[in-house]
């Protein structure tokens, strides 16, 4: 696993020095602002094995790769509209030999057929628009894991979309990567059973 990490790392920054993903630029800040981060899912949700794990707005593969690599008996489909990012993801996991990641060039809006156990979300969006843009990709009990920076307000929300959309709000997990790092949080939001409730 460390190994593979390792070379993700190595992966990264070829891919990058090619067409500009990130303004991070070495070793150290990938694993610990790309990789540490996508792995912090482990202190707030277990994947288990069989799991169907969309991470919509994928970017550039983060969390998607790091928990694909770190969980292959989880499938994982990365969902973002910019092709681009698709493909260069696509040519990452050739070179790191990831099997258990589809790629869908698409919206969330326009997958009406697909349904997970859980999605994941880094800094796509703010809560208000994310969470009614992708409840119809949710299975009932399924849980949404949302990488975020932490704003009062937008934990506000948050707990008023849980009224308003029959949700429960989990857990709340607040980290910093290291000790200059902004303020972050993880929060584990599950739909709950029955019917969408309308906003």
């Amino acid at each position: 696993m460390e190994q593979k990490r390792e070379q993700l790392i190595q992966v990264f920054l070829e891919k990058n020095s090619q067409i500009n993903l990130s303004a991070i630029r070495d070793e150290q800040g990938v694993y610990d602002k790309h990789i540490r981060d996508a792995l912090e899912v482990k202190n707030v949700f277990e994947l288990e094995p069989g799991m169907q794990v969309c991470d919509v707005g994928t970017g550039w593969g983060f969390p998607l790769l790091p928990l694909a690599i770190e969980y292959p008996d989880v499938h994982f489909t990365g969902m973002d509209s910019v092709r681009k990012k698709l493909d260069a993801i696509w040519e990452m996991t050739k070179q790191l030999n990831v099997t258990n990641i589809e790629l869908l060039w698409k919206r969330a809006e326009e997958c009406k057929d697909l349904q997970f156990d859980v999605i994941t979300a880094r800094a796509v969006a703010y809560v208000d628009k994310l969470l009614p843009w992708t409840k119809h990709l949710l299975k009932q009990w399924g849980v949404w894991i949302l990488f975020k920076q932490v704003d009062e307000q937008e934990r506000q929300d948050l707990l008023q979309l849980c009224g308003q959309l029959n949700l429960k709000l989990e857990k709340r997990y607040e980290y910093k990567l290291f000790d200059w790092d902004i303020e972050r949080v993880i929060y584990v939001v599950r739909r709950l059973g029955g019917t969408w409730k309308p906003r």
